[in-house]
């Protein structure tokens, strides 16, 4: 009795021991939430007013538009040089505006020789300099100076007299040779630096034959000052005191900071002849002031339901995840404002999927505890054993997306990389918000507030379903609607393009009271003029408004006679008509496809590593799946592919194998808890056990996208109907293509595969 007594005090002990260290554990998680959470908020707490530093982009907000035109004197004869003279232009545009930190510029040709370029979020008031900043041609030139300079009266032969530059002013003149021993041809890269008297010049790296030049050129006029001429100014004229052979130069002078990294883009990015600021004018957002509302009101009633949903079907538990993703969502702006990144279409998609994301992270943390009660734990080890239990798959879900959104930030451009920032973020935050403040909030309703019921009672659901019984057949049907969908993008060839790939018809237009814009664009549709962009503009010159209107090829005069009939009081009148070409080039179609692949890549290698190369082929099959039904679909629907269906595909590469990501770590968990079930009894085991989990994430993530498309306008609507067929796709997929695939692969076996796992769990060990 006095044993058994003895031992009862040690097991209260023990319990009271526990609890305290629980109670400690969620101090913590709740303090450091506090932290993150009041850090976030002072970094939106500026959001909307005068120093909001969280920047939206030319869709949302609007910015500058500069038309810039080759010089008349460098302007190619021939209609096909032409063509290359604009699509260098275009590129070295993008690529100076990229080196200036302007995130998702717009770039299109406008007829044979001008081209206009549209910077997200920024005003002439704000960066009055950038127009000089991007047009420079960068013409540098290395030349040998005449050892009598200054002093000579006449000019000889094979000499000039260049003006030097002085603090940004013109001062003396130097006689310098007509020929350049090496040119801007000859550098590899440019950078700004401090030079040891703090100042900044420009560092220059040669390419391998300009270093053998310069070598030459040193190493011949030792003594001699050697001119640095940039765009017809001398720089700085450096005494050649040795023979320099590591290929490196500088280029100094009275540099700010400013002045030394825009040169230094400028270098990097050499245009091969003059252009011309034909016109400069501020534009207003392309996603309308009446759209950009409803679509905000579609986001909300879509919150809303998702709101609805969890708490309805979980309860108090579905309140924390509320608040969860509340929690989430804050820390991802906070973030974005904290980088001082640009919030553009791409980025708000990119922060669908990350919260369509922490959804399914929550939700599955709900079926691990569920199922630990079920099996007979008391609520406080229910809510420790289902987070646990989780983990494995939360992580993977999440770091297989992760991989993916780095490689996008490091390979693609624009769009591409303004949606691989943000989810990113994202990623970060949902790892954060449900492994620490979800858990958290949890902690206390459970060990702080002793409360024993977090879900309301439902019945277990468990199906037992043969998924892989009748594969053959519905894999045929899949890939038969994917070939279907192909064919239709192949039969509308052109037409499944929009403007921003094709280009079309521009129009600058004049009116005494404003259209509004909703009206414009039922006209659009009612008169069937294809793709419409509108956006108001006001010119810097001279303060006059105006409208400009893109509209499909051809289509530009039919829109423009149903506007001014439908409009009688705006008295529209023409004021200008061009062709455009697209504003997205092959150049960035490429590069988005280039980064698709690579994410792909990065995928495959990254569950190869963590599981197994079956399901590593499972996973891309799917995806790829996903991806070309998608588009598919969208193309029989008669619909065309804007700039934004960039940011819509890799929303369906996130969510498919975040889907199939959960179903393969649930096989990989059953194999060794069920030693004498064939592959197919654990794969069938697998995905029954988490189909309650697949069919909840992907109605939370249909109820938000759907509020998106019924609500919303514009191209949200594109975006979210494209996503939805994602959302189907990936669901059908991940059950019916990737564990199939999987199957396949090992024919069946299981042996080998056991052998695999076994060796991979000792590794981990």
């Amino acid at each position: 009795g006095v044993a058994g007594a003895a031992g009862g005090r040690s097991s209260s002990s023990l319990g009271r021991t526990m609890a305290a260290q629980l109670q400690r554990s969620t101090v913590r998680k709740l303090i450091f939430s506090a932290i993150v959470f009041f850090w976030a908020l002072l970094e939106l707490l500026p959001f909307g007013g005068a120093g909001c530093t969280l920047r939206r982009g030319l869709d949302l907000r609007g910015g500058l538009s500069v038309t810039l035109e080759i010089s008349p004197r460098s302007l190619a004869e021939d209609g096909a040089g032409r063509r290359l003279q604009l699509e260098q232009v275009q590129e070295v545009m993008r690529r100076r505006i990229d080196g200036l930190g302007i995130a998702e510029p717009l770039i299109h040709s406008r007829g044979d020789s001008q081209v206009e370029v549209q910077l997200a979020g920024v005003f002439r008031q704000d960066r009055p300099d950038l127009v000089d900043a991007i047009r420079k041609p960068a013409k540098l030139e290395f030349r040998l100076v005449h050892p009598a300079s200054g002093t000579e009266k006449a000019t000889p032969v094979g000499y000039e007299w260049i003006s030097a530059v002085d603090g940004g002013k013109e001062d003396r003149a130097t006689l310098v040779r007509r020929i350049p021993e090496l040119t801007g041809r000859s550098v590899r890269r440019a950078a700004a630096v401090v030079n040891q008297y703090g100042g900044y010049e420009i560092s220059l790296e040669l390419t391998a034959d300009g270093a053998k030049k310069f070598a030459r050129v040193t190493e011949e006029n030792v003594g001699h000052p050697l001119a640095i001429i940039l765009d017809g100014k001398m720089y700085s004229a450096p005494v050649i005191r040795s023979t320099i052979r590591d290929g490196r130069a500088s280029i100094s002078g009275h540099f700010t900071q400013k002045e030394a990294l825009a040169l230094a883009n400028v270098l990097n990015n050499p245009l091969e002849f003059e252009l011309q600021v034909v016109e400069a004018c501020e534009l207003g957002p392309t996603l309308a002031e009446d759209a950009r509302t409803s679509a905000l009101r579609a986001s909300i009633c879509g919150a809303m339901l998702v709101v609805l949903f969890m708490v309805g079907f979980y309860g108090l538990s579905g309140f924390a995840a509320v608040l969860s993703l509340l929690f989430n969502g804050l820390i991802v702006l906070g973030g974005l404002a904290m980088l001082g990144a640009t919030l553009t279409l791409s980025g708000i998609a990119a922060f669908v999927l990350t919260i369509g994301m922490a959804v399914d992270s929550n939700i599955l943390v709900f079926s691990r505890i569920r199922e630990e009660l079920h099996g007979g734990r008391p609520l406080a080890a229910a809510l420790a054993g289902g987070f646990s239990r989780a983990l494995s798959t939360i992580l993977d879900a999440n770091l297989t997306t992760f991989l993916a959104a780095v490689i996008l930030i490091a390979s693609g451009t624009g769009s591409v990389r303004g949606f691989g920032i943000v989810l990113a973020i994202g990623i970060g935050a949902t790892l954060l918000c449900t492994l620490v403040f979800f858990r958290g909030i949890l902690e206390v309703l459970v060990h702080g507030l002793g409360i024993q019921r977090l879900f309301p009672e439902h019945r277990r659901w468990v199906g037992n379903f043969d998924f892989l019984r009748r594969r053959r057949r519905v894999q045929c049907f899949a890939w038969v609607a994917v070939a279907a969908g192909l064919c239709a993008v192949a039969v509308r060839g052109r037409g499944v393009w929009g403007i921003d790939f094709t280009g079309g018809d521009e129009m600058l237009l004049a009116y005494a009271e404003k259209p509004p814009l909703r009206g414009l664009y039922a006209v659009a549709e009612r008169e069937k003029i294809g793709d419409l962009q509108v956006a108001f503009r006001k010119s810097l010159a001279d303060g006059a408004a105006g409208l400009k209107v893109q509209t499909s090829e051809g289509r530009g005069d039919a829109f423009f006679d149903a506007a001014v009939q439908e409009f009688p009081n705006s008295q529209l009148q023409l004021l200008q008509r061009t062709t455009v070409g697209g504003s997205v080039g092959a150049a960035i179609r490429w590069n988005a496809l280039l980064s698709l692949l690579l994410s792909l890549g990065g995928i495959l290698a990254y569950v190869a590593f963590r599981f197994e190369r079956g399901f590593a082929v499972g996973a891309i099959v799917s995806t790829v799946h996903d991806v070309l039904i998608s588009i598919g679909i969208y193309a029989i629907l008669g619909h065309k592919f804007s700039a934004p269906m960039v940011a819509s595909v890799l929303m369906i590469v996130g969510y498919s194998i975040n889907d199939t990501i959960v179903i393969f770590d649930r096989i990989r968990e059953e194999l060794p808890r069920n030693p004498n079930f064939s592959l197919a009894q654990v794969i069938n085991l697998s995905i029954n056990r988490t189909l309650s989990r697949t069919l909840l994430t992907s109605l939370t993530t249909f109820l938000a996208a759907g509020a998106l498309f019924v609500f919303g306008a514009g191209v949200m609507v594109d975006i979210a109907r494209i996503f939805l067929i994602g959302i189907v796709a990936g669901t059908f997929s991940s059950i019916f293509i990737a564990s199939p695939i999987f199957y396949r692969w090992h024919r069946g076996e299981r042996g080998r595969l056991d052998q695999i796992l076994l060796a991979a769990r000792s590794r981990e060990i």
